[in-house]
């Protein structure tokens, strides 16, 4: 029997554990350890891997175990169990299934790397350790096995040294009597702004806990350091290989990157912050951060966090703290209610001496952090705890909370009297906050203390809507945000505020309104550093201490509220590119799909469909169709001396040709025997993409239902985005809810060489052809890796019910003259060709499902932009 493996690659092709995966060939020592002639069961490996590639773990598992029953001995087929039961979470399965490869054949190297996944799950890190060692040694030139034996591998095998507490203190970075950052230089100290840039570290595919290697790390700060940050910061800890980096980087450097470190913490149970789990599990990350900055940390394996040997130390170039994470104001709510009790707090580094119960726990942690570096290395440095504008210590008169709103809404006549309010429309942005002012600096506190924000200029809906920020003004003109970020520095009279987050994503859409055109995303590359820049300018000219970027690369796995209820199975977000999704385009450093480029390229330019197979044509009307990690994309060509037609239209059925409008719309006349739930036009200069009304998955999302209401005859409509609610002020004042046009197609070119590059360019056309990409969140499919859609359903969006899988598409291709968007279009030709009158089943149009993605990273337009704008700021904080 051949082995699999050789027919149809690595036995062991994508499995996703935290997540891993694979795409090359090994070898084995043979396939049927049995002897003699292996029985042929009625299943093949094939069938079993091709569920597993769909991500259909249970129905692989039945098929492995059918062709185990007959070849009990069969490599792959333990190998290929191994990695299903593994990600069907069956641990104790999947170690029999790669104890027992490893052992029948032990030059395997896909087993013993299973096997090292198993065992890094069961918090076995020594055997996980041998398993990847014995994998790379039979394979060197695995990526996959290399980047897990860089997770896996201490960086070092020295033991750790005894800490030695020196006689003197050890700071060379604090809060100035100026209110400004200062470093120790050259034996006096340096005003300096912090120029600084988030670092996110889940490449595509990639979750945030799967960390890249050290080459990765390498790369990134010669880059970071190159384009004139000074500081970067990171909101967890990550491997050795990081802090090796960074520390190699600082010494070869006349100019070092300073870092500014997170300490990380998840909501605690119950809202209670007093939680003794919670607050124990908190205080030992405080002590993991300190000791790997010094270089004296052995952090053991955990599901979902860096660990290994630190003993890189890059204390002296760490410039500060900011501990926690963007606290949610009603968990701060429940937990001031928790614990009337405390109400003051006086500590060695640290007081509040009046406070609410959380800005004193917030106080507490401060004091243990700084107390225990100060016990254990005698050092210090700035610390800070991470805030927002939900929870700003600022009033805002526009900005009222879900019970002052619904008693003005009841009060308007614009809900029942008697109406309960929707938890899921109502806002409380801001009912809490946490104001550092209210902190003081203990008696051996030498280092200070520092406000930190993340603070963007299009949300919450008060830097939209408050009258006092609407007579904001920069260099450019009108400008709420500089208005938001006087007023903030204003209120801190004793400590430096820094925005440590503030960014513009280059996303298709906007996810939030803004009134001066800073919208939470629909910009152009350029446009997003250009708008970066301007930013970075209002946080310098309103005399903030620092300003960080938000962020240094694109990362696939995050999600914004406008479009995550239709990003589903949401554990497999990492493996598509959505760009619609504002937050997965706020990077520098853009993730585009495609191995080494776009698949297509959008530029007028019909070279690059020559490889593409047609899916269908009608005499010398063709269409072909390609999908990727991101979009669709289809290409439309007929004779090049045909001026008939006027425009064309293509009709997307998504899985079920029952479904949809089986009439075209724009006055076509004709019907289709496949049901359309979408139509795209194209038609000199413009094209716009239009949904059948009972498929509009962003009509009414916020109430959680699909708008089925279609009536007798459903029309074709163009989706709208509700980008800000109707919101009431606290005065009274009714702020109207705000609505954006997403379904219009953008003409342009995505060549990168060319001066009229467009990064939202969907479409362009030449002689005889034109070329589209529509995004997969644009045709209801949820995730195009696994095949993944999301249809209408009475139990709404959230519904388990709204979920589904597609065998294909299905397109209809018609020309037309006259007008469509006035529905005035006259049919010419189609393909399919007409039978008795109407347009045929077109063919079923499939792609290959995946569970590694390709993928290719460019500097955006942004990035030279932004360097520019770095360049021009200066390197010491404006006083006032």
């Amino acid at each position: 029997m051949i082995p699999i493996k050789r027919t149809i690659g690595t036995a062991a092709f994508f499995i996703f554990c935290v997540v891993c995966l694979f795409s090359q060939n090994s070898s084995s020592a043979g396939n049927d350890g049995a002897g003699g002639l292996a029985l042929k069961p009625q299943i093949s490996l094939d069938s079993a891997y091709g569920m597993l590639r769909q991500g259909n773990f249970k129905e692989a598992r039945c098929l492995f175990d059918d062709y185990l029953a007959v070849n009990p001995n069969d490599s792959d087929a333990l190998v290929g169990n191994g990695f299903a039961t593994l990600r069907d979470g069956d641990i104790a399965a999947s170690k029999r299934y790669f104890q027992k490869a490893t052992q029948l054949f032990p030059d395997y190297s896909d087993a013993h790397y299973g096997l090292a996944l198993v065992l890094e799950r069961l918090g076995d890190r020594e055997g996980a350790m041998a398993a990847i060692a014995k994998a790379v040694k039979l394979a060197p030139d695995r990526a996959d096995f290399t980047e897990a034996a860089t997770r896996l591998l201490p960086a070092a095998t020295k033991e750790l040294s005894v800490i030695v507490r020196p006689a003197t203190l050890q700071m060379g970075f604090r809060i100035g009597p100026d209110k400004t950052f200062q470093v120790f230089e050259k034996g006096e100290w340096r005003s300096f702004f912090w120029k600084g840039v988030n670092i996110g570290a889940a490449l595509p595919g990639k979750f945030p806990s799967e960390f890249p290697s050290r080459k990765v790390y390498d790369t990134w700060l010669t880059d970071i350091g190159e384009m004139g940050f000074d500081v970067l910061r990171v909101y967890t800890i990550h491997p050795p290989a990081f802090y090796d980096a960074l520390r190699d980087y600082n010494l070869k450097h006349e100019k070092p990157l300073y870092l500014v470190h997170g300490v990380w913490a998840e909501l605690p149970p119950n809202d209670d912050f007093l939680d003794a789990e919670w607050l124990g599990d908190w205080k030992e990350e405080m002590r993991r951060v300190i000791d790997l900055l010094h270089g004296h940390a052995k952090i053991p394996a955990r599901p979902g966090h860096s660990s290994g040997s630190y003993q890189s130390d890059v204390s002296s170039w760490t410039a500060g703290i900011i501990l926690g994470r963007e606290w949610e104001a009603p968990s701060v709510r429940e937990f001031n209610k928790l614990h009337p009790e405390s109400t003051g707090y006086m500590g060695k580094f640290v007081t509040c001496p009046s406070g609410t119960p959380m800005e004193i726990l917030l106080a507490r942690g401060a004091d243990y952090f700084m107390s225990y570096e100060s016990d254990t290395y005698n050092a210090q440095r700035p610390v800070a705890f991470t805030n927002w504008p939900t929870l700003d210590p600022l009033y805002h008169v526009s900005e009222s909370g879900k019970v002052e709103e619904g008693a003005w809404k009841k009060k308007l006549g614009m809900m029942d009297p008697d109406a309960v309010i929707d938890p899921l429309l109502a806002y409380d942005e801001d009912s809490e906050s946490i104001d550092m002012e209210k902190l003081g600096l203990g008696q051996a506190n030498k280092a200070g203390l520092f406000a930190s924000y993340h603070a963007y200029p299009y949300y919450p809906d008060f830097l939209d809507n408050d009258p006092a920020l609407k007579k904001g003004v920069d260099a450019q003109g009108p400008n709420n945000y500089k208005a938001y970020l006087d007023l903030l520095v204003a209120h801190h009279a004793k400590y430096p505020v820094v925005i440590s987050e503030f960014g513009i994503p280059s996303s298709r859409i906007s996810a939030h309104w803004q009134p001066q055109g800073i919208t939470h995303g629909r910009h152009t590359e350029k446009e997003q550093g250009e708008l970066d820049a301007r930013l970075l300018s209002n946080i310098y000219d309103s005399g903030c201490a620092g300003a960080v970027l938000f962020e240094w690369m694109d990362e696939w796995f995050k999600k914004n509220w406008l479009v995550y209820n239709f990003e589903r199975p949401i554990d497999r977000k990492p493996l598509w590119y959505n760009f619609l999704d504002a937050e997965e385009n706020y990077g520098l450093i853009g993730s585009y799909p495609g191995k080494n480029g776009p698949s297509i390229l959008i530029d007028g330019n019909a070279g690059d469909w020559a490889n593409v197979p047609v899916y269908a044509a009608e005499g010398n009307l063709t269409v072909k169709a390609l999908a990727d990690e991101g979009w669709l994309h289809l290409g439309i060509f007929w004779p090049k001396d045909d001026t008939a037609a006027k425009g064309y239209m293509v009709g997307i059925n998504i899985d079920d040709p029952s479904k949809g409008n089986q009439k075209l719309p724009f006055g076509l006349g004709t019907t289709s025997q496949t049901g359309l739930e979408f139509a795209a036009i194209f038609q000199g200069a413009q094209a716009a993409l239009f949904v059948d009304q009972r498929y509009d998955l962003f009509a009414f999302q916020e109430h959680g239902l699909f708008r089925l209401d279609g009536g007798a005859n459903p029309e074709f409509i163009i989706p709208q985005a509700e980008t800000n609610p109707l919101r009431i002020g606290r005065d009274g004042t009714v702020y109207q809810a705000r609505m954006e046009v997403i379904g219009w197609l953008r003409r342009g070119t995505q060549d990168r060489t060319s001066s009229s590059f467009d990064s939202l360019a969907e479409w362009n056309s030449g002689p005889g052809f034109l070329e589209a990409r529509i995004p997969w969140g644009m045709l209801n499919i949820g995730d195009p890796s696994s095949s993944t859609i999301v249809q209408p359903t009475e139990g709404g969006i959230r519904s388990p019910k709204a979920l589904g899988k597609t065998d294909g598409m299905r397109f209809v291709l018609a020309s037309y003259s006259g007008d469509a968007f006035s529905s005035h279009a006259s049919f010419l030709r189609s393909v399919p060709g007409l039978s008795k009158g109407r347009i045929p089943l077109p063919p079923l149009f499939t792609w290959s499902t995946w569970e590694e993605p390709t993928w290719h990273q460019v500097r955006k337009q942004s990035y030279l932009i932004y360097k520019d704008a770095l360049s021009r700021t200066p390197g010491f904080p404006k006083t006032k």
